[in-house]
């Protein structure tokens, strides 16, 4: 009766040390599986393509988009958005402290710079303004237009075809570079139109005259009435009255 009463004993002891392992095998098993969760929960919870920060927001609108969607005054533009007038509406818009007005039949894209804006011009025409101390570039067939210094500057570019521009300075001079090589300087208040034609090639060169091997382009700059910068600096005024 002893030996029967301790193997009793020995058995219950065994059972109970067996359940204790259970349920600490199956506390560290949901242990780990929490904690597998909660590391998953991060990449989770950010979105793959979270929002950038507003480049700038739509000040005036007429039958004009933001990207696919019609847009209205108050509307929010992000880095790299394309903005669209139709053939009868315009759009005026704040790019930080620069403002950015669109003639009819006007397609842009707009990107952000550390002190002002950046516009793709793929046909129609902008009127760019930035404020002292701030920027703002126009690219189009190759060439960029900024302001000349940190004053306050104003300048409107027309798209007429791919191989050539209207450039007028409203106010303050503007500098236009064309693939890194051909720059030039307009004073304000004069416009000129710009035709991008290729480098002439030297005798021999390619086999003949004829576009260099490199593909550079050249700028041939002529000078046209004035009655633009007129119409540019109304525009400018305008804006800045509004403000």
């Amino acid at each position: 009766m002893k030996i029967d009463s301790m193997a009793a004993a020995f058995y219950s002891c065994g059972v109970a040390l067996l359940e204790d392992f259970a349920r600490a095998l199956g506390m560290s098993a949901r242990v780990f599986v929490l904690s597998v969760s909660l590391i998953g929960i991060p990449a989770m919870a950010t979105p793959a393509n979270p929002a950038s920060a507003p480049l700038g927001w739509i000040l005036q609108a007429e039958r004009a988009h933001v990207g696919a969607d019609i847009t209205s005054g108050g509307a929010t533009i992000y880095d790299g958005d394309r903005l669209e007038t139709q053939e009868d509406g315009t759009l005026r818009a704040r790019l930080g402290n620069s403002q950015m007005y669109m003639r009819p039949g006007t397609l842009a894209e707009v990107h952000g710079l550390s002190n002002g804006f950046s516009a793709s011009l793929f046909r129609g025409t902008v009127v760019a303004s930035a404020p002292e101390g701030q920027t703002f570039q126009v690219l189009a067939n190759g060439a960029t237009i900024r302001p000349v210094g940190t004053k306050a500057s104003v300048a409107q570019v027309t798209w007429v075809n791919a191989k050539e521009l209207l450039l007028t300075s409203n106010v303050g001079a503007v500098q236009v570079s064309l693939d890194g090589g051909d720059v030039k300087t307009i004073e304000a208040g004069n416009s000129f139109r710009m035709e991008i034609q290729p480098e002439a090639a030297s005798p021999g060169q390619n086999g003949s005259g004829g576009t260099p091997a490199g593909g550079r382009n050249r700028a041939i700059y002529f000078w046209i009435a004035a009655a633009s910068v007129a119409a540019g600096v109304g525009i400018w005024r305008a804006m800045i009255s509004e403000e």
